[in-house]
């Protein structure tokens, strides 16, 4: 049996990347998904090539009534709700001393704003559903690892590691499973900007044990034993999917502020 049949999912963030791979492996997995992204055109082509097991719902996650209503046309679709992936997000490199008001404003809004509004909303409907569930969100390793250029990167992702601990701590009475996912350096549209500084992916992949850059196939396996029957006894967690990197460290010398 697939490890998600007869599940539904809803995947945040999911025209690309990381929740892109996750979709698809949900899919083949069994699992009928909802797709939600803020590039309408992005997620209704990726919702076509899934097929009739996936949906396609344009949102913005900042935005409380669209998170409401994403929730909402995914029980319409589906019949209910079973795992939730709180996966967009979004990176702006500056210094600390020039860090635009606004750009802070904004990855703190799309990244931990966004992933509590998800929860708030994704939980009232397992609550209500009262058969427990999986909820997962996508913190980084820049929850624990500070990067030059990331304050709000790195400020928002340590956030989500503690809104997920502390739903899990809220909602593990109820059934519901709460936990995070940590990716390392993934090659993902996100992460073009860094990986096109030369020198900085052979960095990277040096200091990784594993010896290769992430693929967002890697973090969807994760996200996939998260959200099964495989897990029951998990939750509260950061999962580090990295290739080891926060082991070792990350490689000196780059500083994406100057790059």
């Amino acid at each position: 049996m697939s490890a998600l049949e007869g599940k539904v999912a809803l995947i945040t963030g999911a025209a690309s990347g990381i929740g892109l791979a996750t979709a698809q492996l949900f899919a083949r997995e069994g699992a009928q998904v909802a797709m939600v992204d803020r590039n309408a055109d992005a997620v209704n082509e990726a919702a076509r090539e899934l097929g009739s097991s996936a949906t396609a719902i344009s949102a913005d996650v900042t935005n409380e009534a669209d998170v409401e209503g994403m929730v909402a046309a995914c029980v319409d679709r589906f019949g209910r709700l079973d795992v939730a992936f709180n996966n967009a997000g979004i990176a702006r490199i500056a210094p600390i001393h020039e860090h635009p008001l606004e750009d802070f404003q904004r990855i703190v809004d799309v990244c931990l704003t966004g992933v509590f509004l998800c929860l708030k909303h994704e939980s009232k409907q397992l609550l209500a559903q009262g058969e427990g569930g999986s909820i997962i969100n996508t913190a980084s390793i820049n929850a624990t690892q500070a990067s030059a250029g990331l304050a709000a990167y790195c400020a928002a992702k340590s956030g989500v590691t503690m809104l997920t601990k502390v739903s899990a701590l809220e909602l593990g009475p109820h059934g519901i499973r709460v936990n995070a996912v940590g990716p390392g350096h993934t090659k993902t549209p996100m992460t073009l900007r860094a990986r096109d500084v030369p020198g900085f992916d052979e960095a990277m992949i040096g200091a990784t044990p594993l010896g290769r850059l992430g693929e967002p196939e890697d973090i969807a396996q994760m996200v996939l034993y998260l959200g099964s029957d495989a897990s029951p006894w998990v939750s509260g967690q950061l999962f580090y999917v990295d290739g080891g990197i926060t082991v070792n460290g990350l490689p000196p010398g780059f500083n994406l502020v100057n790059a």
